[in-house]
C-alpha cells in the first residue's frame, strides 16, 4: 500500500504578521521573533525521520524553510499551488482597514469567502490538496515537512474535518504547532492536529 506521512506547519511570524497586515501572495521578511522561531523548532523536527520538505514558494515560506534546513539538510521542492490564498483589492491592508460588516458578511460565506478580486477558500482547499496528492505519487513511505501558511493548512484541515468555515465554529489549528496528515492510497485524511515535535 501507498503511504506518505506529512507534517505541516505555517511560516514563522513576519513582520506584517505582526502588523495584522494581509499579505496574500505579496511577501514580507521574516520577523527577529520569526527567525527564532525556526532556528528553535529545526533541531525537533530533526526527530521525525524526514525525506524531503514541500515548500510555497513564496518569499517567508522558503526564509522558513531554509532556516530549517540549516538543520535538516533535506531536498526541498517549491510548490506554486502552497501558496497563501489570493486576497486580491485587500492585498496589502491592515485588517483594521477592513469595514466590519464588510468582513462579518464575507466570513458568513463559509467556503465561498473571497476577498474583492481574490480566490476563495474553496479554490485554496482544491489546488492544495492536488498538490499533496500529486507529490504523494512519488514519495510513497516516506514523511514530509510541508510549510506552507495559515490559510492554506486551515482549509485542507476543515475540509477534512468537514467543516463549514463559518465564524461561530470552535477552532481546530493551531499556527505554532504540527498537524499531521496521511496519504493512503490517493485519499488524504487527519493523522493528528495540534502536535508536539518530539524534544531532540
Amino acid at each position: 500500500m501507498s503511504r506518505t506521512v506529512y507534517y505541516l506547519i505555517r511560516h514563522a511570524t513576519t513582520l506584517w504578521n505582526l502588523e495584522k497586515r494581509i499579505q496574500g501572495h505579496w511577501d514580507c521578511e521574516l520577523s527577529p521573533e520569526g527567525t527564532a522561531e525556526a532556528k528553535a523548532l529545526a533541531p525537533r523536527l530533526a526527530g521525525l525521520n524526514l525525506s524531503r520538505i514541500l515548500c510555497s514558494d513564496l518569499g517567508r515560506a522558503k526564509s522558513t524553510a531554509g532556516i530549517l534546513n540549516l538543520t535538516l539538510r533535506l531536498p526541498m521542492t517549491l510548490e506554486k499551488r502552497l501558496r497563501e490564498q489570493q486576497y486580491g483589492q485587500w492585498t496589502g491592508k491592515y485588517w483594521r482597514d477592513i469595514p466590519a460588516e464588510t468582513l462579518k458578511t464575507a466570513e458568513a460565506a463559509g467556503w465561498e469567502f473571497r476577498p474583492p478580486g481574490g480566490e476563495s477558500r474553496e479554490d485554496v482547499r482544491q489546488r492544495a490538496e492536488h498538490a499533496l496528492l500529486d507529490a504523494a505519487r512519488g514519495l510513497s513511505g516516506r514523511n514530509v515537512l510541508v510549510v506552507s501558511h495559515q490559510g492554506v493548512l486551515k482549509s485542507v484541515i476543515y475540509h477534512l474535518l468537514g467543516r463549514d468555515f463559518l465564524p461561530h465554529e470552535p477552532p481546530a489549528f493551531d499556527p505554532n504547532r504540527l498537524q499531521q496528515l496521511v496519504c493512503q492510497d490517493g485519499v488524504l485524511s487527519i493523522g493528528g492536529l495540534d502536535l508536539e515535535p518530539p524534544t531532540p
